[in-house]
């Protein structure tokens, strides 16, 4: 059968059908025509322009002196002193700040504390997306993360943001967006760490007395996960930072099409919910 007596078929078939027929034809082939579309951008474009562009450069974190203070976002402001307010009522103590900015005002502020007592630490992170973004909106987060002996770290956060990459084997973490209150989250956050305290022994995190062996802390951390990146081969060592390999452009494209989300614990939703109602 020729090209040609396919076309015909074709169109003896379009003039066959009743308009209805002809309507329902056209939306369908329009749908195959957006889905086409979509295709193109989410799994072929997109891990291209990842791949082409997206780096991480070398770890810049410094401290911010909190006598010589910084100018920083109002915004964002606001939020940090309310939320380091908020951990020391929970028994946090000495809030740590770091950036790695150097425009005015500070977009992006980042506070460490930690817990004498239970030897946790909680990070804060307020930061305003840059201009590139769809949106200038504030991003907030909180975490709160516990160390084992044997190597195991929890992590409670309510980071939005889908996974980029897979978090390390020796990392648990719990992603739980819809809380918002600091005395909340640490206490579901408590709840795992004395499940699994039962079977092994948590040890305290030490970020160090002085803001030189807190930097340091936080800089091996920064490290820790960029070794994790390349291990996973996610990414690669150039000379201007991290650069995406094919393999984690492509599945870091993929992820926000279909974003992950650690919140299918049921007992821990049920718990939240508990937890909530009691205050």
């Amino acid at each position: 059968m020729t090209s040609q007596r396919i076309v015909e078929l074709l169109l003896r078939a379009w003039y066959w059908l009743p308009l209805r027929g002809r309507v329902g034809v056209s939306i369908i082939a329009v749908a195959q025509l957006y889905w086409v579309g979509r295709f193109y951008v989410c799994y072929l474009r997109a891990p291209w322009v990842l791949y082409r562009e997206n780096v991480i450069p070398p770890d810049r974190t410094r401290s911010l002196d909190p006598v010589h203070s910084e100018p920083i976002d109002q915004e964002l402001l606001a939020y940090l002193e309310l939320t380091e307010r908020k951990m020391m009522a929970l028994g946090f103590c000495e809030p740590y700040r770091t950036t790695d900015r150097t425009t005015y005002p500070l977009p992006a502020v980042g506070s460490s504390l930690e817990h004498p007592r239970f030897g946790d630490q909680a990070t804060i992170v307020a930061m305003r997306p840059p201009e590139a973004f769809d949106t200038r909106e504030p991003m907030f987060s909180i975490g709160f993360d516990a160390e084992f002996v044997d190597g195991v770290t929890l992590l409670t956060s309510n980071v939005r943001m889908p996974r980029f990459w897979p978090d390390p084997r020796n990392l648990d973490h719990v992603r739980i967006p819809g809380v918002t209150d600091p005395a909340v989250l640490y206490r579901l956050h408590r709840l795992r760490v004395i499940a699994r305290r039962a079977d092994v022994a948590q040890k305290k995190i030490v970020r160090g007395k002085t803001p030189e062996q807190r930097l340091v802390f936080i800089k091996r951390r920064h490290i820790d996960l960029y070794k994790h990146l390349v291990h996973s081969r996610y990414h690669r060592r150039t000379a201007s930072g991290l650069r995406l390999t094919i393999r984690g452009a492509v599945l870091t494209a993929w992820r926000q099409v279909f974003p992950w989300r650690n919140i299918d614990q049921w007992w821990l939703r049920r718990r939240a919910r508990a937890v909530i109602r009691l205050g």
